[in-house]
């Protein structure tokens, strides 16, 4: 890395890691997408990503685990004043790195760290933070008191499952979508035609 990149990261981190808030997002995956999350890569997802501050119970086989200090209260007035979900959303474009991965009693957990709104993502391949590990440690204990406990029953109705049916960060066939829109090609000028020649 550059000394550039090394304060760029060092940035990011500062402003990803205070105040961290664990929200539920409780899917049924198939086990091809579930296997597809590796600790360590950076996901994106291309839309809005909805989660729940009531970690509670789950009626899914999994649930993704968002580690987030910047996802938002919705602002429709509609969800602002309706279900009690403890709804909080992630601006399409997010990006999310996986933690990790954890299953017990059945249920499997993917726990994703959201990464600031202004970072792509690029700074946090191949970065190993020392923290992490006890962060999960944490996490786990946490997922594995919650999971089978009842659920909030706000959160088992059919229209708040169907707001968190898709997987994050992949297309329904499984591929995940790249971290970045490929650039616009610049379209060649053409040339200028050659002058013509003078006649004696």
């Amino acid at each position: 890395m550059t000394v550039e990149q090394v304060r760029a990261l060092q940035d990011a981190l500062n402003r990803t890691y205070p105040g961290l808030t664990m929200l539920a997002r409780d899917v049924n995956l198939t086990y091809e997408q579930a296997s597809k999350y590796e600790v360590g890569m950076i996901i994106r997802e291309k839309a809005h990503v909805d989660a729940s501050r009531r970690v509670m119970g789950m009626v899914t086989s999994h649930r993704y685990a968002i580690l987030s200090n910047h996802m938002e209260e919705p602002t429709s007035e509609e969800l602002r004043i309706g279900p009690n979900w403890g709804m909080r959303v992630a601006k399409p474009d997010s990006h999310f790195k996986v933690l990790g991965k954890h299953t017990y009693q059945g249920k499997t957990v993917i726990f994703l760290l959201h990464l600031p709104d202004d970072v792509t993502g690029k700074l946090f391949v191949n970065t190993v933070i020392d923290s992490d590990a006890e962060l999960i440690r944490k996490c786990i204990a946490r997922f594995e008191a919650k999971c089978m406990k009842p659920p909030v029953p706000d959160l088992a109705m059919p229209n708040w499952q169907d707001r968190c049916q898709f997987p994050l960060g992949m297309d329904n066939a499984g591929n995940f979508f790249p971290l970045e829109d490929p650039k616009p090609e610049t379209p060649e000028e053409p040339e200028a035609p050659a002058p013509a020649e003078e006649e004696e």
